[in-house]
C-alpha cells in the first residue's frame, strides 16, 4: 500500500458481494470517493482476486455461495502475504451476523446494510488511515532495529580499538616465540649442511623442543586469530547452535591482556549444552562485562580499596534443563545503590570524560534481551560487583 492521501485515486477497494444492487451502490458509493474499486461475487473469486492483485481493503459479504466470509477472512489472514489486509464484514440488519466470530475470523470492523453514505466512508476512511499509521509505525521500528545493529556494531568495533595494543601483544608474544625457534632450527640446520654430518641425539631433541615451540606459538595465534574472527563478525542476524563455553574462552583470550595484568581470573564453568544464539553478539557482552569488571578494580587499587596484585574475577557458568546462567563477579570498587537504575540507560556512564561512552551496559541489555534472557547488576562501593545473565537454551 502507497502512503498517500486518500482522496487522491491510489487504494484500491476489492468488493465481495454475491449481491449485484450491492456491488453497484457501493461501488458508485466509493468511485464517488476517489478510490479504485472491483469486485468479485463468490468466496473462491476473492480469493483470486486478492492473491493476482491485493487491494488496500476489502469489503467482504458474510452470505456467499461456496465459501462464507468468515472462511474467506481466516483463509487470508492465516497467509501471511495478505493478512495486514483489512477486512470489514458486509451484513445486512436481517441476516444473522456473529460479531464475534467476525472479529475472531481477523475482521477490523463491519457495516450493516442498508448502507449509509457518511457511515461507509468513515469507516473505510479510518482503516486504510490506520493501515496506513502500522505501514509508517514498521518502518519506523524497522528503521530504529537497523541504527541499533549499526550500534552495536559501532561499539564492538570502538571497543575493539581500545583492546588493539593488547591483542596486538598478546599476538607479538608467540610471533617472537616463533622467529626464536625458527632462528635456533636454521642454525642446526647450517651446523649438519656445513660438517656434513647427521643430527647426533643432542640435536634431534632440539628439533623435537623447536618444533614443538613453533607449534604452541602458531596454535596461540589461530586461538587469538579464532576469537577475534568471532567477536567481531557482523553477522547480527545469524543465529545458530553455538558453544557457550568456547565464546567465553575466546572472550578471554582477548581480554587477556588486561585480565592477567594485577588481576586473577576464577573461573567456575560446568558442562554447557549448545545454545541457539548470535555468537557475535554473545561474544561481545562477555568482553563488555569483563571490560567493565577491570576497569572497577584498577579503579579500586588507585582508590587503595584493594592491595595491588588482589584484584579478581569469577566467571561461572551453569546450565540446568532450559536456561543457563552466567555471572561475572569481581571485587571492584563497585557501584552506589542511587545509580543502579541508570545503569542500563543509553550514555550512562560511571566512568571520567573520554574513557567510555555509556552504551555499553545499554547494549549488553539490548543483546540479552533480543536472546530473550535478562541481566541484572549486584553491586555497592568498595564490595564489588556482580552480574547475573540469564538465558533460555532455546536463545532467539
Amino acid at each position: 500500500m502507497k502512503i498517500s492521501d486518500s482522496s487522491e485515486k491510489k487504494y484500491s477497494i476489492l468488493i465481495a458481494d454475491d449481491n449485484q444492487n450491492n456491488l453497484k451502490v457501493l461501488s458508485t458509493m466509493l468511485e464517488s470517493l476517489g478510490y479504485r474499486v472491483r469486485a468479485a461475487t463468490s468466496g473462491e473469486l476473492t480469493i483470486q482476486s486478492v492473491k493476482s492483485m491485493p487491494p488496500d481493503l476489502l469489503l467482504l459479504d458474510i452470505h456467499m455461495p461456496g465459501m462464507d466470509g468468515y472462511e474467506v477472512c481466516r483463509v487470508l489472514k492465516s497467509t501471511e502475504e495478505y493478512n495486514d489486509i483489512p477486512i470489514i464484514f458486509l451484513s445486512a440488519l436481517s441476516e444473522v451476523f456473529n460479531k464475534i466470530e467476525a472479529f475472531k475470523a481477523g475482521g477490523v470492523d463491519y457495516i450493516t446494510k442498508p448502507f449509509e453514505f457518511e457511515e461507509v466512508s468513515i469507516r473505510i476512511e479510518n482503516h486504510l488511515r490506520l493501515k496506513e499509521n502500522s505501514i509508517r509505525l514498521q518502518k519506523a521500528i524497522d528503521d530504529l532495529k537497523n541504527k541499533e545493529g549499526m550500534l552495536i556494531q559501532n561499539e564492538k568495533m570502538a571497543a575493539l580499538g581500545l583492546l588493539t595494543s593488547g591483542i596486538a601483544h598478546e599476538i607479538n608474544n608467540p610471533v617472537n616465540f616463533i622467529m626464536n625457534s625458527v632462528t635456533a632450527l636454521e642454525d642446526r640446520i647450517n651446523i649438519i649442511v656445513s660438517e656434513n654430518r647427521p643430527p647426533d641425539k643432542e640435536m634431534t631433541g632440539d628439533f623435537e623442543e623447536l618444533f614443538t615451540n613453533i607449534s604452541a606459538g602458531l596454535t596461540q595465534i589461530t586461538k587469538i586469530v579464532h576469537s577475534l574472527r568471532l567477536y567481531s563478525r557482523n553477522g547480527s542476524h545469524k543465529t545458530e547452535d553455538a558453544d557457550l563455553k568456547e565464546i567465553i574462552n575466546s572472550a578471554i583470550t582477548i581480554m587477556h591482556h588486561r585480565i592477567s595484568y594485577r588481576i586473577s581470573l576464577v573461573q567456575h564453568i560446568s558442562s554447557l549444552p549448545p545454545i541457539r544464539c548470535q555468537p557475535g553478539k554473545l561474544s561481545q557482552v562477555i568482553i563488555n562485562l569483563l571490560s567493565n569488571a577491570t576497569d572497577a578494580i584498577e579503579e579500586a587499587i588507585k582508590a587503595g580499596m584493594i592491595e595491588d596484585g588482589t584484584g579478581r574475577i569469577i566467571l561461572a557458568a551453569d546450565a540446568n534443563y532450559d536456561q543457563v546462567k552466567i555471572s561475572i563477579t569481581d571485587n571492584g570498587a563497585g557501584i552506589d545503590s542511587s545509580i543502579h537504575k541508570k545503569l542500563f540507560d543509553p550514555f550512562f556512564t560511571t566512568k571520567p570524560v573520554g574513557r567510555g561512552t555509556g552504551l555499553g551496559l545499554s547494549i549488553c541489555q539490548s543483546i540479552i534481551r533480543d536472546h530473550n534472557g535478562s541481566i541484572s547488576i549486584d553491586s555497592a562501593p568498595a564490595k564489588g560487583t556482580s552480574v547475573l545473565i540469564t538465558l533460555p537454551l532455546t536463545g532467539v
